[in-house]
């Protein structure tokens, strides 16, 4: 599948692996994955064993720089924790809004 954004192409093998960044420079993690759905695309940004879901929106992604292979997004008002909460670790334990996920 292609895409276009500020007259740039680019499929979405062309994108796998790059490093994502917030509207504040804080690295998320690497694109690892693309979910197909009927209305957008949710991209699937992996860091360690976790993995956050980003709506591939207009208002989302900001910039896809293929040579840097770099991929900023700007998440609404609160940002990264408005949409996942705080997130707390213990020991390999994460704690996202009361649910407890573990590490392997």
């Amino acid at each position: 599948m292609e895409f276009e954004k500020n007259n740039l192409k680019w499929n979405i093998s062309d994108i796998l692996g790059f490093e994502v960044f917030d509207q504040n420079g804080k690295c998320l993690g690497v694109l690892s994955d693309v979910i197909l759905t009927s209305s957008n695309d949710v991209w699937v940004v992996k860091c360690y064993n976790k993995e956050i879901l980003i709506p591939a929106l207009k208002n989302i992604v900001r910039e896809v720089n293929i040579l840097r292979k770099k991929i900023f997004v700007a998440f609404p008002k609160g940002g990264y924790e408005d949409i996942y909460g705080q997130v707390r670790s213990v020991d390999d334990i994460f704690e996202y809004n009361g649910f407890f996920t573990y590490e392997d």
